[in-house]
């Protein structure tokens, strides 16, 4: 367990009830006991586990989140019978999406946001080596201006699709900085992109990593949407496909470089040993390193000052009042 979330992550894993406390019991042994008040996420991330209906109704009463994570990608999670009181504000949600001009407004701000928080990214890894008598510096403070650069000519896209295509731009000058951090070992090149053509035996594990980590964050940001009353599958960067969350990846964006990059960054610089097993033929030692990247974003996100997490749920909440034109929606900017 990593700060307030608790996994549920062995085959045969059964989340019960005992004496008021969740227990997760394998087989005969407890692996964990926990009293409500402590937690505020359960997540399975295994399949061949399960959980009682009292634990069920344990967790709705005290609002924890219960979710389900198979294969790095959130599937399901348990909802309130009380959800659907936010009908209005998905009303707005929806009128909003089809105005273009509003699509472009959000757009924009989000990919700024994001290339922001690249660039701080960049720059404090670039301050370290600097401070180290390490001419890498140079290279990732130039790769910094680069996406400075684009910052500056999202002003002038009108639509979501021009937002996107320079924020894509920006990626390649990110992506060539944190290829340079990454020790050789690794095997980092870039970012593999969904539709890049590559076997998975080809996959380097800071990729793999960077799946996993994307994986905990769409779970915590679709929290947070939740949250906020809007619609997951309603977005305006990302578009409308059956099935998809839009606005949740929408909303993941700001969130990326900070909540996931950057953790990830320092574990396979410090320990690339940890991330490596990833690629282990041995099933047991591909779940731990698992089980390691998801506590290494967990615990990072849970101790940030503040938590990544509320600074997600407020983003929320400021797009929510943005489209009831009660405030402005302001995506998270790094302040280093």
């Amino acid at each position: 367990m990593g700060g307030k979330v608790a996994l549920v992550d062995e085959y045969g894993g059964f989340l019960r009830i005992k004496d008021g406390r969740f227990q997760l019991k394998v087989k005969d042994k407890v692996k964990w006991d926990i009293a409500p008040v402590e937690l505020d996420t359960i997540v399975f991330v295994t399949r061949g586990s399960s959980i009682s209906t009292a634990a069920i109704e344990l967790a709705a009463k005290f609002g924890i989140d219960i979710v389900v994570v198979l294969k790095n990608k959130p599937v399901a999670r348990l909802i309130p019978a009380t959800y659907g009181s936010t009908v209005n504000t998905w009303e707005k949600q929806i009128e909003k999406a089809g105005n273009i001009d509003f699509a472009a407004k959000i757009s924009r701000l989000i990919v700024e946001a994001k290339l922001h928080n690249q660039r701080m990214v960049l720059k404090e890894f670039s301050k370290r080596l600097r401070a180290s008598g390490k001419p890498s510096y140079y290279r990732i403070e130039r790769e910094a201006r680069e996406i400075e650069n684009y910052i500056f000519k999202l002003g002038k896209s009108r639509s979501p699709e021009e937002a996107m295509e320079i924020e894509a731009h920006a990626a390649k000058h990110y992506w060539s900085a944190i290829s340079e951090l990454i020790p050789k070992e690794i095997g980092f090149k870039g970012r593999l992109r969904k539709g890049d053509v590559v076997s998975e035996d080809k996959i380097d594990v800071f990729n793999m990593a960077l799946n996993i980590g994307y994986g905990v964050l769409k779970s915590l940001i679709w929290k947070s949407v939740f949250l906020a009353g809007l619609n997951p599958y309603i977005g305006f960067l990302h578009k409308f496909r059956s099935g998809r969350m839009s606005l949740v990846f929408d909303l993941m964006e700001p969130f990326r470089p900070v909540s996931v990059d950057r953790p990830l960054i320092s574990l396979a610089k410090n320990n690339p040993e940890k991330l490596l097993p990833l690629k282990s033929n041995d099933r047991d030692e591909v779940k731990k390193a698992v089980v390691e990247v998801w506590r290494t974003i967990v615990n990072y996100i849970g101790k940030a000052k503040p938590p990544h997490e509320a600074l997600m749920l407020e983003q929320a909440r400021s797009l929510a009042r943005e489209l009831k034109e009660t405030g402005e929606f302001k995506p998270y900017r790094s302040k280093w």
